[in-house]
């Protein structure tokens, strides 16, 4: 029974080895498309266990976006390919088929150049030239990250000034371009590697100015890195230094900045209090928790009626809120 079994299992293999397995793109084919589809077909009369089989590009599993049939395996990347040998591998059941190809390209672009500041940050200008075969379209993208700035072109030479996106801020990538005529594409890196700086985490006050009269409800506008999260101490006190009544206790709200770091803080001054003033301190934390100084904000409530100030001179606030705390 068990020499049964074994001559089963060999004619059922054997064959499938032995046959010659047909690849797409061949073996060490020179490909001028950089979406080639890449399809391994199963010798004919080959019992194969194909819904289970795996493809991997360049040692990348790409099986998910693969499509299979009881005669081939077949995917095409989403992404144009990089021009270079790339390496396939495909196993089913027990068996592997391994084989390569090179994206050679098409031969649109005849050179690109950029240039950014010395020591370039989030929202600098980057300015990106390219020479290539008119009446395309071109565009300019940042390795690893998906946006696209279109080029204008001038008797095939194509340009485009853009600013660098706040996420790209601590990162590297390069800098890629690409031109597309009559369906097939050119892709080409430029020279050099572009490193933002990290933001410096701080935080600032622009509107209303520092210890300045306002409305008895204002928003508060600052600026810091973006996306961070703006933690907020807010402190009302009678700015005479008497007591008119109980206020409500101080508020911790919390602030997102937006993607070029702005936020704001709505504030209502409490209702029924005479001559009040409010302290704002603000502290910034990127997504690593990392904190910045605070920040404080003195503001004082407009009186009723246009009256005069009696005390002004009060100090900043300190770390508690307190104007003129240690």
């Amino acid at each position: 029974m068990r020499f049964l079994l074994i001559f089963l299992w060999l004619s059922l293999v054997l064959p499938a080895c032995a046959l010659e397995w047909t690849h797409q793109p061949s073996s060490g084919e020179k490909v001028v498309s950089l979406h080639p589809e890449i399809a391994l077909y199963w010798p004919t009369g080959a019992a194969l266990p194909y819904r289970q089989a795996r493809m991997f590009l360049d040692e990348t599993e790409v099986s998910a976006e693969c499509l299979r049939t009881g005669m081939f395996i077949s995917y095409k990347a989403p992404r144009p390919l990089m021009r270079g040998l790339h390496k396939v591998r495909v196993e089913v059941g027990d068996i592997r088929q391994e084989w390569d190809f090179e994206v050679v390209g098409s031969s649109f672009i005849k050179g690109c150049v950029y240039t950014a500041p010395f020591k370039p940050r989030a929202f600098d200008k980057i300015k990106v030239e390219m020479k290539g075969r008119n009446m395309g379209k071109a565009w300019v993208e940042l390795t690893g990250f998906p946006e696209k700035y279109k080029m204008l072109e001038e008797r095939g030479k194509y340009d485009v000034t853009f600013k660098i996106p706040a996420k790209l801020a601590g990162k590297s990538c390069r800098v890629e371009v690409f031109l597309e005529k009559d369906g097939d594409l050119d892709r080409q890196l430029c020279e050099g590697q572009l490193t933002i700086a990290a933001p410096d985490l701080s935080i600032s006050w622009n509107t209303p100015e520092n210890g300045s009269a306002v409305d008895k409800a204002f928003i508060a506008r600052g600026q810091t890195v973006p996306e961070a999260t703006v933690e907020l101490h807010v402190h009302t006190f009678f700015r005479d230094g008497v007591d008119f009544g109980q206020l409500p206790p101080d508020q911790h709200p919390k602030v997102k900045a937006d993607a070029q770091g702005n936020f704001q803080y709505e504030y209502h001054f409490p209702s029924g209090f005479p001559r009040l003033a409010v302290t704002i301190i603000g502290v910034a934390r990127d997504q690593f928790d990392n904190a910045s100084k605070p920040e404080g904000l003195l503001l004082y409530m407009k009186s009723p009626g246009g009256l005069p100030p009696l005390k002004t001179e009060i100090k900043p606030p300190g770390p508690d809120g307190r104007p003129g705390s240690p």
